[in-house]
């Protein structure tokens, strides 16, 4: 399925890249968008900066000197003494864009004179329409002025669709290009002996029509216009006229005459693509900016339109094959970095390469898909949003409901229930008086409630509950306008209450005493509660946990194996109980359940309940019945035995023997089934009550039980009473005292004839602790570690044949557990043994 989504997804993202880059191809190959790319060109055109030019001077022809000689044409002889000044001058080269197609006077002769003494002045041609029958004609200078000059240049600038004049054909003329331009002719005249080659050679018409009706024109170029109007020098025509000493700065430049006065019959102007003096600009001045490109090369060169066709198709293309497989949040970053990364690199190539590259179709095409995809996306989204929240509310509607309208009389009579609270009732009822009523104002209406006497713990209870239900439940978000914040607004409303349940279940799962591992039908375990961690430590801080891994470090209890038993819960579907054991010895009880096709599949439950304390329980259990099936009875089998052999042959007997011997014999069963119910009782989950017992008190009533037993050994037991004050311990005063005889009687029953029992009592900040001494034969270390277990005895005492069952230290340790402490022994062999009491400062009750 996730192939066969990412399959469907780059097939469709593909798709519409390539239908995107075949509709740039086409847009941008016929020039749709040609208006807009142009007005692109002109905007980029006019981000320049560049020093002015300070070999080209232009002689303006402008309104002071039409003041001077009146309007134009001027007298030939004005010219020519133009000429000469700036033959005397001796500048490199002239282009003089002045048309001078027919002689008129005399004066002709001065100019023709003129032209021949300076040798380095180029003349314009330029083609004009006749109008008549649509032929076209070339004017050029008249026949004796065409004799001397030494070249001559066509003056012809190309007008886009939109009449703004941008670039040039460097070639032209009527049929076939023959006139190279008038600013090449110029840059050929300053470049001396060497000849000036044409750029773009490979753009030669190569059969020309030789149709005088049309104009054949090869190596356009497209002129950089210059947005500083002083980037090249200007010289009033009357001024270098009147003044000399302007024609000593023109040594060794390259001057363009021509006329610049707006005012002027049959001006020259043309409008261009940079914005200033109303983005007009006389011709003098766009020869002159051409003559600047050719010289250093700064001509523009627009690419082929196949070549921008192509580079607009893949920029697309890679656009929107991008633009899937980012952050949808980037996107519109992206997409606007794409679109500036475009215009910078068109303003690189027009300003450092100098060639446009015509890339604003892409451009639209990425704008204007990029709004189409996210449209797109949109109506994805807003689908997704009503499958997404359907299948929400559906969940929530069939969820569990733990926002329920409970009445506040249902909650007074849970908490009456409780203990909490003796009775309530509302502000408006007059019955019943509360001595102590508290008065607390829910949704607008005030109740009284007559809380009991309560405990810390009860009251924080109490005020739990109470601030629960003043508390308001989260109220809903009012309906927006827009349809997509409604659909967010219901989208959020039912992930908060999924998130709810959904922390509901898991803290629910972490709250159970069972454990709880939760496996995919792949074996991969992807929850546990902390239960199951605490049981089964590997499942923690692993990011893959395999389920075998799990159950196999468990031992199971039978002849069985876990992959087997794995195998008949996923063929069956039907749960299994087993018990293992833990690594460390505890004993589980391990459940195992399907839950099947849920979403489409099944996952394996595993339950695990800690049964160690019961096991140990039965297993007690058992000892004790092993204990009463033993030792328990065989007192009574001596009884029967002695009656029976008492009714047999009654003569064999004295009676008071038989009495003392039954005596005996009963007084031993007893003193085992008190041992054992002292020390079940201790040992079982029944609450012992603990209060202040006083501590001296409960070791003179042992020493009471005890001194019997010890005169009899001629032992004498030893405790300074005068030297301590009251203690007061948190304990039961029954099992203290059997707990300190215990110890007592173990003191005596193993010290030899004639020896000290000595008590003493050791106090400080970290507890109390009660001494044992005896003189006894100690203990080995071998036996240190089995001493506090049931029926346990050591070997030498059975030997010696010293009267015991094996409860008693065990019960000691079990009493000590019980009032929060504990029981040491500190022995070696030959040197007695010293058994130890602690109680922590817990226990102790100051005064």
């Amino acid at each position: 399925m996730a192939n066969s989504a990412n399959t469907s997804f780059f097939s469709s993202s593909w798709l519409y890249a390539g239908v995107a880059a075949l509709l740039t191809f086409c847009l941008s190959y016929f020039q749709i968008f040609q208006p807009i790319e142009y007005l692109a060109y002109d905007r980029l055109l006019r981000v320049q900066s560049e020093a002015p030019d300070n070999e080209v001077v232009i002689i303006a022809m402008d309104e002071k000197s039409l003041q001077r000689f009146g309007p134009l044409p001027w007298p030939r002889d004005v010219h020519a003494q133009m000429i000469n000044v700036l033959t005397q001058a001796q500048v490199t080269a002239i282009g003089y864009d002045v048309l001078f197609d027919k002689a008129r006077d005399p004066s002709d002769k001065n100019l023709i004179q003129a032209v021949k003494n300076n040798k380095k002045i180029v003349f314009p041609v330029v083609i004009e329409n006749l109008k008549q029958d649509g032929q076209l004609l070339e004017l050029q200078p008249f026949a004796q002025l065409n004799q001397v000059t030494p070249s001559l240049g066509l003056v012809h600038f190309q007008l886009s669709d939109d009449n703004i004049s941008r670039g040039v054909y460097l070639r032209g003329g009527l049929g076939e290009p023959f006139w190279r331009a008038f600013s090449a002719e110029v840059l050929d005249i300053a470049n001396g002996e060497q000849e000036y080659i044409l750029p773009l050679q490979e753009q030669k018409i190569s059969k020309p029509s030789f149709d005088l009706k049309k104009i054949e024109q090869s190596q356009y170029v497209m002129i950089p216009f210059k947005e500083d109007k002083h980037f090249f020098k200007r010289i009033s025509f009357v001024e270098l006229l009147d003044n000399q000493e302007f024609a000593a700065e023109l040594k060794d430049k390259v001057v363009f005459v021509g006329v610049t006065a707006t005012a002027a019959r049959n001006a020259d102007f043309l409008p261009v693509p940079i914005s200033r003096d109303g983005q007009i600009m006389p011709g003098v001045e766009i020869n002159a900016t051409l003559y600047h490109a050719l010289k250093h090369e700064h001509y523009i060169v627009p690419i082929n339109k196949w070549v921008i066709a192509i580079l607009s198709a893949l920029i697309v293309f890679c656009a929107f094959t991008l633009l899937p497989i980012s952050l949808p949040r980037r996107n519109f970053y992206y997409f606007l970095l794409g679109i500036l990364g475009v215009a910078s690199l068109m303003w690189l190539a027009l300003h450092l390469m100098h060639q446009w590259w015509p890339l604003v179709t892409p451009l639209i095409v990425m704008t204007t898909g990029y709004l189409f995809w996210v449209w797109r996306k949109v109506v994805g989204n807003m689908t997704f949003f009503n499958q997404t929240i359907n299948r929400l509310q559906h969940e929530a509607a069939n969820a569990i409901e733990l926002e329920r309208n409970t009445s506040l009389h249902d909650k007074f009579k849970f908490w009456h229930h409780l203990k909490l609270i003796k009775q309530w009732r509302s502000s408006d009822q007059r019955e019943g008086v509360y001595q102590q009523s508290v008065p607390v104002l829910i949704d607008g209406k005030e109740w009284l409630l007559e809380p009991e006497n309560l405990s810390k713990k009860e009251q924080r209870l109490f005020n739990k509950l109470l601030a629960q239900t003043l508390s308001k439940p989260v109220e809903h978000k009012q309906q927006l306008a827009g349809v997509i914040e409604n659909r967010i607004v219901q989208v959020e409303d039912a992930i908060t209450k999924m998130n709810f349940l959904r922390r509901f279940v898991e803290k629910s799962m972490d709250k159970l005493t069972d454990g709880v591992i939760l496996a995919d039908n792949d074996g991969q375990v992807f929850y546990s509660n902390i239960e199951a961690n605490n049981l089964l430590p590997e499942l923690r801080n692993k990011d893959q946990i395999d389920l075998l891994d799990i159950l196999n470090g468990l031992t199971l209890v039978g002849n069985s194996n876990w992959q087997y038993l794995l195998k008949q819960v996923l063929l069956e579907g039907i749960g299994r109980e087993i018990q293992a054991i833990t690594s460390n010895k505890r004993d589980l009880k391990v459940g195992l359940s399907l839950l099947s096709n849920v979403a489409g599949k099944d996952f394996v439950i595993i339950n695990l309940s800690d049964i160690t304390t019961i096991k140990r329980e039965q297993r007690r259990q058992l000892e004790m019945i092993d204990f009463i099936s033993h030792d328990l009875r065989s007192p009574m089998t001596s009884i029967l035995a002695l009656l029976s052999r008492y009714q047999s042959h009654p003569e064999e007997f004295e009676e008071k023997q038989l009495s003392a011997d039954i005596e005996r014999l009963t007084r031993s069963s007893l003193s085992l089934a008190e041992h054992f119910l002292m020390l079940s009782r201790t040992e079982s989950h029944i609450e012992i009550a603990l209060y202040p017992v006083e501590l001296l008190n409960s070791i003179d009533n042992a020493l009471a039980v005890i001194m019997p037993l010890a005169k009899e050994k001629n032992i004498e037991i030893a405790f300074d009473f005068m030297a301590y004050d009251d203690i007061w311990l948190n304990a039961n005063e029954d099992l203290l005292g059997r707990v300190i005889t215990n110890l007592l009687t173990n003191a005596v029953k193993y010290s030899p004839q004639g020896s000290f029992v000595n008590l003493d009592i050791e106090q400080d900040s970290t507890g109390l602790r009660l001494r044992v001494q005896d003189q006894g034969e100690g203990i080995d270390k071998e036996q240190m570690t089995t001493i506090f277990k049931p029926f346990t005895r050591m070997q030498r005492h059975e030997m010696a044949k010293v009267k015991g069952i094996g409860l008693g230290l065990r019960f000691v340790r079990a009493a000590m557990l019980r009032f929060g402490g504990s029981v040491g022994v500190e022995s070696e062999p030959g040197k007695g043994s010293c058994f130890i009491l602690k109680f922590p400062a817990s226990s102790i009750i100051e005064d």
